[in-house]
């Protein structure tokens, strides 16, 4: 979308984080939204207090959990980003996926919380107050989950992290949510339920952004190989390489930030073992190049 894809804040980005690993780069992520979720809070607290809308209390119970969220999502990155040990031979990368199965659950809850406060208020409707205020919170909360959204859409481009993405779904919501608050305090004024019709309506977003962070998470953790374009970009990448005649097995997944692949290749019968060892390694440095974060291992066969 080019309302997260501006070509010179991105060069701006770029510049500024040239330094800084995938590994890092996500925690700086993270971090602006623990910073930013604190803020809106504070913001929204004293909005819900003031205008006594029920969407409102929506959107800070919803804010609440984001903050939980984004505050474990840094210490499951800082966990993700430990190298490989002995109980742990291919590194603690899942740990992303994990974790986005508890995203799941807070979104879920979130979610319920909403629904489950719009019925109440259907049963027993208190009416909006201070609607000008209400709506000035909100609009202040839209441009600092703007700037978050930008930055962690730039992340997730440039780490693929699932923590980031999973993140990221809780304030598109959240993004979403301002704007259906702003429409249900300006027009609770001359329509009663239009803030329960707006609580329900952001409830079910919730639950659908609840079912994205599942989906990938299981991609995640069950070992899912990379899309089917990536697939044939390596193994067109791998055929190029001088002497590769055949491709006799491709395996490919992903954890976390970083990427797997593995391959037997097939090589002239003449060649002798070191010459063929020498190909696979030439194979495993060109598709270590098509990857910022990945684990390449290419075993010849004549």
């Amino acid at each position: 979308m080019r309302f997260f894809d501006i070509k010179v804040v991105n060069q701006a980005l770029d510049l500024y984080f040239k330094n800084y690993s995938h590994s890092d780069l996500a925690k700086q992520s993270v971090l602006l939204a623990v910073i930013t979720s604190v803020f809106l809070i504070v913001l929204k607290l004293v909005a819900w207090i003031i205008t006594n809308s029920i969407s409102m209390q929506a959107s800070l119970n919803d804010s609440c959990l984001d903050a939980l969220s984004s505050f474990v999502a840094y210490h499951a990155l800082r966990y993700s980003s430990i190298k490989f040990d002995f109980d742990h031979n291919y590194g603690h990368e899942k740990a992303e996926g994990v974790f986005a199965i508890f995203q799941c659950l807070l979104v879920m809850y979130s979610g319920y919380i909403i629904c489950h406060e719009a019925y109440e208020f259907f049963f027993t409707p208190e009416p909006v107050t201070n609607t000008t205020i209400g709506i000035i919170v909100m609009i202040i909360s839209c441009f600092a989950v703007y700037q978050l959204l930008y930055f962690q859409n730039y992340v997730a481009k440039k780490t693929e992290s699932l923590v980031v993405k999973g993140d990221s779904l809780h304030y598109i919501s959240d993004f979403f949510m301002n704007i259906c608050v702003m429409i249900s305090i300006f027009l609770s004024k001359y329509f009663t339920y239009v803030d329960v019709v707006c609580g329900i309506t952001v409830g079910g977003y919730v639950f659908y952004n609840a079912f994205l962070i599942l989906r990938a998470a299981l991609h995640d953790l069950m070992d899912e190989s990379m899309p089917e374009e990536t697939r044939n970009k390596i193994e067109q990448t791998i055929i190029k390489v001088k002497d590769v005649k055949n491709i006799k097995m491709l395996r490919t997944r992903t954890a976390g930030m970083k990427k797997y692949v593995e391959a037997r290749i097939v090589v002239n019968k003449d060649l002798s073992i070191a010459q063929a060892n020498k190909i696979a390694s030439e194979v495993e440095i060109v598709i270590t190049k098509m990857f910022d974060n990945v684990d390449v291992i290419i075993k010849p066969e004549l």
